[in-house]
This record gives structure tokens, sequence and C-alpha cells, in this order.
């Protein structure tokens, strides 16, 4: 079989891979399509603000009491038939929604749209990750990540679009139309691919956090607009008793659904709470934000969808330089960074949004918000996950993944209760007026959610001296696993620094006078196999790789070999939080490393690799080797390998 050499799959299997990304592409950018069309649906099916939310909050309550369940359904159907029935039953909650004579039937399309994302996301990630090979796997996680990340970004910009050329039922018929297009490709191309493990149902887990669940936001969201409080709030009591309930069974059960007693570690729960009330916000903030564009200031569905768009492609980019920051200095630097722009977005929701508002400060002040969130959500996540044993991660994205949903839920409810209850007690103003005095008093309330956030981080996110300690280690190790091997770096030469004046004064030990001129080196055509067999024989932990005429090609370690052969349990999560999927990796070591065997070198080895030249002063090359934190590093000369030189090679000669 004619197999693809950049991914290592076959074309059929690529064909296979593009239908499943289709309909994850679908399922996430219906998440977003929906908050611009509100204003419209409202006016056409005469429902008020609190009742319209729950096209929003309800999808997000639907999945997450939904996403536990998949693993369950993994297990008992094959892949081919929960993707295909998955997709076709979401094309057919879009047609219900799509022909919907009144609220009632609209919100039952997007429950059954909900129910399918939660069932069929998890499952079409771990397919993918299981049709790429091992060595594979990190590009078909970026291919995932792209989509999850592309699809919410052009979201409301094309919702708006449609809302105002051909109205906001033609979102949901675009969407069964692909649906049902994408469900007739995977009959022709789609094979089962995995074998699940079943997993134990718990049905009394289900029910209770399905009632807590429902009870809580229920009364929340009918809060403002009830005729009956007393009701309300025994809903709102009764979710918090279930929860509690649905808590109490998870720390009883042997194989609990969810690990809620992760939340005893002081980092996670830190990291849990703070994340929770910037979803809280964010997804309110997202719902809100259209109401107000479009109700106070007047503009169509399509400036509402173009409005948010800057901030939520800044957004998707933020995460991975946030992500980068948190790697290179902790967890504190980024936070704050993040919590600045959080505090300044805040004054601009209270004090710079108003009835007249210019577009473009709306816009400004929208994309400030979402910068200052991701710059601390992505280290905070990262942080409260490393605060946790390994065995405990899988448990602590389930648990982040419901609370976020919860808390989205929760956060739309409580903005727009606030926002009918403030402008239903100023019937005396009238039209846009009234409008606005609900929406700023939905904006402060943002306002002080995120400071309440930003107060917790100030106070509890620090990066303490044990986790500065770990942090070097792991880096020094990481380093020494990786040899000479650094993404990104260039080669450091002659005219890598200035000369100093000691150089100037009596001639410098070069690098050639120290390194070691035996270097363990393959030809670019071998295979791993090999470079194993050569390891084995000079008792090296990593190996060049050189291409015709001795030119570096690349560098392999026996840290890149055991990256391999080790278990490689998968995750996927969303930057909202509401797409997870677990690819548990089942495949013995022997399996694994009569794979390994056959794979070209050139798959394993790092390109980008550090090298020094070998007339460098070898002063400057400790330099290199301190600031890149690395052992051992490449020597070459004219472009050509001629040596390595290690922090050893230095001491050594330093002893003659």
């Amino acid at each position: 079989m004619m197999r693809n050499m950049g991914l290592g799959v076959s074309r059929k299997q690529l064909v296979m891979v593009a239908v499943l990304l289709s309909g994850a592409l679908v399922a996430v950018l219906n998440m977003t399509l929906l908050t611009p069309a509100l204003p419209s649906i409202m006016r056409d099916v005469n429902v008020p603000s609190t009742t319209v939310q729950w096209l929003t909050s309800g999808y997000a309550l639907v999945e997450a009491v939904i996403i536990p369940l998949a693993a369950y359904m993994m297990g008992r159907l094959s892949t081919r038939k929960l993707f295909i029935g998955g997709i076709g039953l979401f094309g057919i909650g879009s047609l219900v929604a799509a022909l919907a004579p009144s609220f009632p039937f609209l919100l039952l399309g997007r429950i059954i749209q909900a129910a399918c994302t939660g069932l069929v996301m998890p499952m079409v990630f771990s397919v993918i990750l299981l049709v790429f090979p091992r060595e594979k796997r990190g590009s078909a996680m970026g291919i995932i990540g792209l989509v999850i990340g592309f699809a919410p970004t052009i979201g409301p910009s094309l919702s708006g679009v449609l809302v105002d050329t051909v109205g906001w039922r033609a979102i949901f018929v675009i969407v069964a139309v692909l649906a049902a297009v994408i469900v007739v490709m995977a009959c022709f191309v789609l094979e089962n691919h995995g074998s699940f493990k079943r997993s134990k149902f718990d049905p009394l887990s289900v029910v209770l956090s399905t009632v807590g669940l429902l009870s809580l936001l229920y009364g929340l969201s009918t809060f403002s607009s009830s005729t009956n409080h007393a009701v309300t709030v025994a809903l709102v009591v009764m979710g918090l008793v279930v929860v509690g309930l649905y808590a109490r069974r998870q720390l009883k059960l042997d194989q609990p659904m969810l690990r809620v007693d992760i939340l005893k570690t002081k980092n996670y729960r830190v990291n849990v709470i703070t994340v929770m009330i910037f979803q809280s916000a964010l997804i309110g903030m997202e719902t809100t934000m259209p109401l107000y564009i479009q109700n106070v200031l007047g503009h169509s569905a399509t400036v509402s969808g173009m409005t948010l768009l800057p901030g939520a492609l800044l957004g998707a980019f933020t995460g991975v330089l946030a992500g980068r920051l948190f790697d290179r200095h902790g967890v504190r630097r980024p936070v704050c960074i993040g919590a600045v722009l959080i505090v300044a977005a805040a004054c601009g929701f209270a004090f710079l949004l108003w009835q007249d508002s210019p577009i473009w400060v709306v816009s400004a002040v929208y994309a400030c918000m979402v910068l200052g969130m991701q710059f601390t959500m992505t280290p905070l996540n990262t942080w409260g996950v490393n605060s946790l044993p390994n065995d405990a991660i899988q448990h602590a994205q389930s648990t982040s993944n419901t609370l976020n949903q919860v808390a989205g839920s929760f956060g739309t409810a409580l903005l727009v209760s606030i926002a009918a209850m403030v402008s239903n007690a100023s019937a005396h103003l009238e039209g846009a007026a009234q409008a606005y005095v609900g929406d700023h008093a939905s904006f402060c309330a943002t306002a002080l959610l995120v400071c309440v956030a930003v107060a917790v981080i100030l106070a509890f996110v620090r990066d303490g001296k044990k986790t500065a300690v770990m942090a070097s280690s792991v880096g020094e190790a990481g380093a020494e696993a990786s040899g000479a091997a650094q993404p990104g770096a260039e080669r450091t030469g002659a005219s890598a620094a200035p000369a100093g004046e000691d150089d100037v004064k009596r001639p410098q030990p070069l690098v050639r006078d120290a390194m070691n001129p035996h270097v363990s080196a393959v030809p670019a055509g071998a295979t791993m196999g090999e470079v194993i067999a050569l390891m084995g024989e000079e008792d090296t932990t990593g190996v060049a790789v050189v291409e015709a005429g001795g030119r570096l090609a690349g560098y392999v370690t026996d840290g890149d070999v055991a990256n391999y052969l080790a278990r490689h349990d998968s995750r996927v999560v969303s930057p909202s939080g509401n797409v997870h999927a677990l690819f548990m990796d089942d495949d013995d070591l022997r399996t694994r490393l009569s794979e390994l065997s056959s794979v070209n070198v050139m798959e394993l080895a790092t390109k980008h690799v550090i090298t020094v030249d070998a007339d460098l002063p070898l002063d400057k090359a400790c330099t290199v080797l301190a600031e890149r934190k690395i052992k051992k590093m490449p020597v070459v000369s004219d472009g050509k390998l001629v040596g390595a030189l290690s922090r050893r090679n230095v001491l050594r000669y330093l002893m003659k």
C-alpha cells in the first residue's frame, strides 16, 4: 500500500482522516455559530433573553452530561456505527432546529446536537490518533488542535453574515446539509479502528449529575423571570444538594466516574476555581455582547460577529505564547501579564461601554479581555495539573471539563439574569435605553467576576522554591535526553559573541583542543534498529546523523528511543474546555520495538541541532552549554562533523 511519507499514512487513510476532521469541524463550529443570531431568534420566536440563553447554556450542559458516557459507548459500538449514527442524528437535530415552529422545538434540536457532539467528538480524536503511526502522532495532535482552535474564531462572523442575508434558520440548514454530506462520505471511506475497552457504567452517578446540574442551572436561569421565587430557590438548593451527593458517591466508588478527591490538592484547586470564574465570565460575555451590539448600539448581526473576531483570533494564538512563557519563566510572570490585561478590560467594561460607544472601542475592550484570559488560563491549567501525580491527570482533565461546562452555563445564566432583572426594574426607560441599563449591569458583573479571579491569582499563584528547583532539574534532564538537539536553535560559530579583552591579551583554548574527535554517527538512510545497535556497541547516549560529505543532518538520542517505546496516552482539550478526548495506548513493548526497528532514523532525529565551531574559544562554548542547559553538542568545521564537546570533556581538559 502506498504511504504518504510526510505523515506515515496511506492515501485512503488520509481521506478517512479528512472525513473525521470534517465532522469535528462542523461540530465545533456549531457551538459558536448561534451567539450573533440570538437577538433575531428572540424576535422571531417571541422569547426573552433569559429564555433564549438556554440555546447556549443548555447546549453546554447537555454536552457536559454526555461526555463522560462517550468512553462507555465507544466500548459497545464500533467506531463506524458511532460516527455515522452520531453525525446522522446531529443532522436530524439541525433540521429540527431549522424547521422549529416555536422555541421548545428549537431547544430540542440544540439538545440533540449537543448529545451527539458529546458522544462523537472523543471518538473522532481517538480514531485519528490510532490511524497515525506512533512517530507521527504529534502531527496528528497538531492537526486536531488547528481544527478545534480555528472553528470558534470564524463561527460568530460567519453566523452574523448568514443572519443578515438569509436569516438565522439558514445556520441550521447549512449545518444539516454538511452533516448529510459527511455521513454519505463516511459510508464509503470510514473503517473501524481500535478496540476500545468497556468501561464501567454507574447509573446512579449519571442520574445524580444530570438531575443536580439541571435543577441548579434551571433555577438560576429562571430566577429573574420567575413569578414564584420560592420554586426557583428550591431548585437551586436541590441542585446543590444533589451535586453534593454525586461528589460524595464518587469518593466512595472503587472506580469513580469522576475523581473529585483531586480537588484536595491546593494548586489544582486554585486553578479550577480561577478558570471556572474566567469561563463563567467569558461564556456569559459571549452571550450578552451580541445583545448589546445589536439591541443597544443598533448594529447588524454581521457587525456583531466581526466585532468579536479580532479578540477570538488573537486569543487563539495567545494561548501558545502563554504556554511558552510558562515553560521558560514559570506560572507567575504570564498570569501577572494576564491580570493586568484583565483589570484593564474590566475597567473598560464598566466605564467605556456606553449607549453610544464606537464599535471599535467595544472590539478593543473585548479583545483585551480575551487576551488577558488566555494569558492566565493556559499557564494556570498547566500549573494546576503539574501538581498532581501522573495517574490523576486523566481525572483532572475530566473534572476540569465538567466544571468548565457548568461554569459556562452558570455564567450565561447569571449575566443574562442580571441584565434582565435590571432592565425590568427600569421600566420608566424606553427601547435601547432600557436594554442598555441591563447590559451595563451585566458588564459590571463581568468586571467584578474577573477581578475576583485576579485577586485569587495574585494571592495564591506562586512559583515556589520547590517548583523552581524541579523546573531547573527537568530542563537539564530534558536537554541531556535530547543530546545536542533543541528545536529552533541555530549553529553557534566563531562570531557568536564579540571577543573580550582576555581574548586579545593571550591565546584562548579552542573547542578543538578539548573536544572528543570520535563521534558515533550513522548515515541519513539508516534505520532505528541500526542506531540502537550502535548505541549498544559504543555505549553512547546519542548518535549523530550525517549526510553525504559528512554534513550534520540531525541527532538522535536514547531519550528519543525511550519516548517512542513509552506508553503514549494522549489527551485533546479544546481552548474552551468543552471538547475532551483520551487515547489509551495499549500496544505492548515488543510490538513497539518491532515497529521502531524499521523506522528511518530521520523520522525521530532532531533536525535543528545546537552545534559549535571547532575554532570557537572554549569559554564561549561553555557559555553555550550553560545557557542552553545542555551537556553535549556536536562540533563542526566548514559544516562537517568533526567531534563532540561535553561538560566532561571540558573538565578533563582543565585538569590536564
